[in-house]
C-alpha cells in the first residue's frame, strides 16, 4: 500500500505515477482521442457526409441517456469497490486485535511461582510461536497475491508429522486455533495459566471472534462482484469509448478542441473503472493493496514484544503523596524520551550520586565545609534547584528548591554583572572542573538558553572567586 503526505497545498502527489492509474487510462484515452481527429478531418472532406451522420437534439439527447447510465453504473461499482477494500481492512484489524489480546492474557495469566518459571518460559515461546503461525496462515487464506510469502517465528521445535499435517490441510488456520486452544486447557490442568476459569473463557471467546472475523474477510476474496454488472459496464465502456470519438468530431468545429475533450471524458472514464478493478481486490499485491506482508511483520513485533520479561514485571511506583497527588502533566515526545522524569531528573541524579562520592572523599581527606558547601546546583524538571547554594564565605543563601535561588542565576544581566566581567581572573582549569556538561546541554535546549547561561557561568565564578 502506498503511504503518501498530500502536502500543505493537497496537490503535491498529484503527478506521482507508482500507483497510479493514470499509464492505463492513457492508452484507450488516447486511442480514442486519435479516432475523434480522423473522424474530424474525414467528416469536413464531405458536407454531405456530416449532415447524414445526424447530430441533432434527438440523437444527443439519445447519447446522453447512454451515458448517463454508464456513469452511474460505474460510480456505484466504485462506491461498492472502496467499501470492500475498507472492509477488509477494517476486519483484518479487529481479527489482530482480537488474537493479540487473548496473547496477551494468556502471557498475563502465567503463574509467577519459581518453580514454574521453565515450564511457562517453555509455553509462551511456544505460544509465540503458535499466534505468529496462526494470523500468517489466516492472511494466507485471503491473500490473492501471487507469492503468498509471510514472515513466521521458527518452527523448528514443533514435530515434523504435525508441520506436515499442516501444510496437507485444507484448514491450516483453523487447525492452529484448535493446537492453541488444546495447549490453553493442557496448560490450565499443569497450573502453568493460574487465573480462574471464568476469566480464562474470555481468551476462548477472543480467539472465536477472530475467526468469525477471518471468515466474514474472506467473502470479499470468495465472493466477487457479480458477473453479469462487471460485464455490462465493461462493455458499456467500451461502446462508449467508440461512439464519443464520433460525437466529439461532429458536433466540435475544432478539431484539436474535439481530440481534447474526448480524451479528458475517456480519461476520467477509464480512471474510474480501472480504480474500481483494483479496489475489489484489496488482498493482492497491487501497489494499492492492503499491507498483509507488513501487517505480519508488525504482529510478529507486537508479540515478541510481551515475550521480554520486563514487559511482563509491573514497573516499581514510588508514591510521594506530595507530588504525585497533584497529578500534574508534562509534555514528553514519545519516540525520543520516556524516561521518567525526563533526562533533567535523570541527569539530576547522576549528580546526585557524584556528589555523595565527593563528599564521602572531602569527609575522608577533612576538607573544609565551606568547600563542600560551594558546589554547582542542578535544577529539575519542576524548576526547582536540587541542593543547598552557599555564598562564597560559606553562609548558606538559599535553601534547596527556593525560588530565591532560581532568581539568582536567571536575572544576571549578562555584561552588566561584575561576575561576568571578572571571568577572566579565574584559571580557566578552575572553571572548567566546576562545570556540570550534563546541565550544559540542557541549558542549550531551553528556550531562553543565551539568558540561562550568562547566569549559571556568573554562579560558576561567584562560587571559585
Amino acid at each position: 500500500m502506498i503511504v503518501y503526505q498530500p502536502g500543505s497545498w493537497g496537490v503535491g502527489f498529484a503527478l506521482r505515477l507508482h500507483g497510479s492509474v493514470f499509464p492505463r487510462a492513457f492508452a484507450p484515452a488516447g486511442i480514442c482521442a486519435a479516432f475523434a481527429m480522423l473522424l474530424h478531418w474525414l467528416l469536413r472532406l464531405d458536407a454531405a457526409t456530416l449532415e447524414g451522420i445526424g447530430t441533432g437534439a434527438p440523437e444527443l439527447n439519445v447519447f446522453d441517456g447512454f451515458t448517463f447510465v454508464l456513469g452511474f453504473l460505474i460510480v456505484f461499482r466504485s462506491q461498492q469497490a472502496y467499501s470492500r477494500w475498507w472492509e477488509g481492512g477494517t476486519l483484518l484489524q479487529q481479527l489482530r486485535g482480537e488474537w493479540f489480546n487473548s496473547y496477551s492474557c494468556l502471557i498475563a495469566f502465567c503463574n509467577c511461582a519459581p518453580e514454574k518459571k521453565e515450564e511457562v518460559k517453555a509455553f509462551q515461546h511456544q505460544l509465540v510461536r503458535l499466534y505468529s503461525l496462526l494470523y500468517g496462515c489466516a492472511l494466507q487464506q485471503v491473500a490473492t497475491m501471487d507469492e503468498k510469502t509471510f514472515d513466521l517465528f521458527g518452527l523448528d521445535g514443533f514435530e515434523a508429522s504435525s508441520m506436515a499435517f499442516l501444510q496437507e490441510s485444507h484448514d491450516r488456520c483453523e487447525i492452529t486455533l484448535q493446537w492453541i486452544q488444546r495447549l490453553i486447557v493442557e496448560s490450565d490442568a499443569k497450573q502453568v495459566l493460574k487465573i480462574a476459569p471464568p476469566i480464562l473463557s474470555r481468551v476462548f471467546n477472543e480467539l472465536g471472534n477472530g475467526i468469525v472475523n477471518l471468515n466474514n474477510a474472506r467473502k470479499i476474496t470468495d465472493f466477487p462482484i457479480p458477473f453479469h454488472l462487471a460485464q455490462m459496464i465493461t462493455v458499456m465502456l467500451i461502446v462508449h469509448t467508440f461512439i464519443l470519438p464520433l460525437i466529439s468530431a461532429a458536433t466540435i468545429d475544432n478539431m484539436s478542441s474535439a481530440a481534447g475533450i474526448t480524451f479528458f471524458v475517456s480519461f476520467s472514464y477509464w480512471c474510474v473503472h480501472f480504480i474500481t478493478i483494483e479496489l475489489e481486490w484489496p488482498f493482492g499485491d497491487d501497489p494499492n493493496d492492503l499491507p498483509l506482508q507488513d501487517m505480519q511483520t508488525d504482529f510478529n513485533m507486537s508479540l515478541s514484544c510481551l515475550i521480554d520479561n520486563r514487559a511482563q514485571e509491573v514497573p516499581k511506583f514510588s508514591f510521594e503523596p506530595q507530588k504525585h497527588l497533584l497529578l500534574k502533566t508534562k509534555s514528553m515526545n514519545f519516540d525520543r524520551n520516556l524516561s521518567v522524569g525526563g533526562p533533567c531528573r535523570q541527569r539530576m541524579s547522576r549528580f546526585k550520586e557524584a556528589q555523595a562520592v565527593k563528599k564521602e572523599k572531602r569527609d575522608k581527606d577533612d576538607i573544609d565545609d565551606r568547600d563542600e558547601c560551594t558546589e554547582i546546583p542542578i535544577q529539575g524538571d519542576d524548576g526547582q534547584w536540587e541542593q543547598d547554594f552557599c555564598d562564597a564565605d560559606g553562609s548558606v543563601v538559599a535553601e534547596e528548591g527556593s525560588p530565591e535561588l532560581i532568581h539568582q542565576a536567571e536575572d544576571f544581566p549578562g555584561d552588566q554583572n561584575p561576575q561576568v566581567r571578572s571571568i577572566t581572573q579565574v584559571s580557566e582549569k578552575r572553571i572548567y572542573d566546576k562545570l556540570d556538561i550534563s546541565l550544559l546541554e540542557e541549558l542549550l535546549n531551553s528556550a531562553d538558553a543565551g539568558r540561562r547561561l550568562e547566569g549559571y557561568l556568573a554562579l560558576v565564578v561567584r562560587q571559585l572567586q
